[in-house]
C-alpha cells in the first residue's frame, strides 16, 4: 500500500516542480526567452532527487535549441528558486528537454483539417473517393 501513496507523492511533487518552473519563468527570467515557452510536464523518479523538465517550444527549430540551452544554462539559478519556494529535503537536480507533443498535435490537426477540406471538395464536385494503394 506504501507504493501508492509514493506514486501520488511522486506525482503531486512532480505538478508542484512544474508549477514553480512555470512561475520561474514569468518572473526569474531578465532575459526573454526566444519563441514562446511552456513547461509541458515533469517527470521524476521516487527518490525525488532529480527532474526531467519537458518545455514545449513554438517557433523555428533554433529557438528550439536557444530556448533549451538558455533554460539548461540557468538551471541552477531555477533549482534555487525551487528551493525557497518548495519545502523539500532534497531540490531535484533539472534537466531540460523539448517536448514535441504539441508540434505532433499540430501536425495532426493540418492533416485532418487538410483531409475534411479534400473530402468536402469531392461532395461538392459529385466525386467519389478514388480507392488507390498509399
Amino acid at each position: 500500500m506504501k507504493n501508492m501513496g509514493d506514486g501520488r507523492r511522486v506525482a503531486r511533487v512532480e505538478r508542484e516542480i512544474q508549477a514553480t518552473v512555470a512561475q520561474f519563468l514569468i518572473r526569474g527570467f531578465k532575459t526573454p526567452l526566444p519563441g514562446l515557452v511552456t513547461v509541458a510536464s515533469v517527470k521524476m523518479p521516487a527518490d525525488l532527487r532529480t527532474a526531467k523538465v519537458y518545455v514545449s517550444v513554438l517557433g523555428s527549430e533554433k529557438q528550439q535549441e536557444e530556448a533549451l540551452d538558455l533554460l539548461q544554462e540557468r538551471a541552477f539559478e531555477i533549482q534555487n528558486f525551487i528551493g525557497k519556494e518548495l519545502k523539500m529535503r532534497y531540490c531535484p537536480k533539472l534537466t531540460f528537454y523539448v517536448d514535441h507533443t504539441t508540434e505532433q498535435v499540430i501536425k495532426v490537426e493540418k492533416i485532418l483539417h487538410e483531409l475534411e477540406n479534400e473530402r468536402k471538395k469531392r461532395e461538392g464536385t459529385g466525386e467519389t473517393p478514388e480507392s488507390d494503394d498509399e
